[in-house]
């Protein structure tokens, strides 16, 4: 755990904060780790300590280590009245900021004993710390690639191109060449969201020219706020705006989309029962 958190706070004197321990404690510890193994695991760099070639290779089977505890831990908290324990989630941006953050609060006081964390990043950093035993169960917007992961279709949803009420088009007849005309606002442009979106207009014959990039929906829905602007963004990320009247669908012919996002698991671990609690929450819910 020591290592783990070195990797994670990259000094010392922070590693031993979070362990709720001295720091000439942590460094002798990991004097003692390095040598036993014979060589150093960290380099020293601008931003504090970085993992070098060796400590890369110790570091799956740390998370090994640090997951089958958890699964010992897991076990003997285990009773047929409650749910105990720890549960770390992570998911993307739009379901982990408009879905799962609503969802934990309930399933947190339906089962008070579990304490549970929700990590929220884009999809592929999601899938490789499912993989690599860091976090129990991850919520993707894309298929994983990871041979070693299960994956299920977990929820659908539309994708919708959307204004605010103010924009020129908004309620109006319009042609294709007008919204190739149009400026877009879009996440940033290696993000898969991004990537899809101009692909999909592209397929109507809509040729993005004009765009900005911002790196979150809230900022992406205010900016369209302003009547400047159109996206591509997910219904669920606009349903209370669309409800207050804040912004608009706007209704191009043939655009009929939607995402899927999965739910994924190590194919070499069954799920716990934290885990299958929490999925039979959501999927009940």
């Amino acid at each position: 755990m020591i290592f783990k958190a070195i990797c994670s706070e990259k000094q010392i004197s922070k590693a031993a904060k979070m362990m709720h321990m001295s720091t000439p404690a942590v460094s002798m510890a990991l004097k003692e780790l390095e040598s036993s193994l014979g060589c150093r695991l960290f380099e020293r760099a601008s931003g504090g300590l970085e993992l070098n070639a060796h400590g890369k290779v110790i570091l799956p089977y740390a998370n090994e280590m640090l997951s089958k505890g958890n699964e010992l831990e897991k076990l003997f908290n285990f009773s047929e009245d409650c749910v105990k324990g720890c549960l770390v989630i992570g998911s993307s941006k739009t379901v982990g900021n408009y879905v799962l953050s609503r969802k934990i609060p309930l399933f947190k006081d339906k089962f008070p004993d579990v304490k549970i964390k929700l990590i929220i990043d884009n999809s592929l950093t999601i899938e490789k710390m499912v993989s690599e035993k860091e976090i129990d169960l991850g919520f993707i917007d894309a298929k994983p690639a990871s041979k070693n992961l299960l994956c299920e279709q977990w929820m659908q949803d539309n994708l919708c191109i959307v204004s605010g009420h103010s924009h020129p088009l908004a309620n109006k007849k319009f042609s294709n060449t007008l919204l190739s005309e149009q400026l877009w606002i879009f996440d940033h442009e290696s993000s898969l969201s991004h990537i899809r979106a101009v692909q999909l207009l592209k397929s109507l014959n809509v040729y993005v020219r004009n765009d900005i990039c911002m790196s979150t929906i809230g900022a992406i829905k205010r900016a369209i706020g302003t009547g400047i602007g159109l996206s591509v963004l997910p219904y669920i990320a606009i349903k209370e705006e669309l409800e207050r009247g804040e912004l608009f669908l706007i209704d191009l012919e043939g655009w009929d989309y939607k995402r899927t996002y999965w739910s994924i698991q190590r194919e070499s671990d069954g799920l716990s029962l934290q885990s299958n609690s929490f999925m039979n929450f959501l999927n009940n819910e």
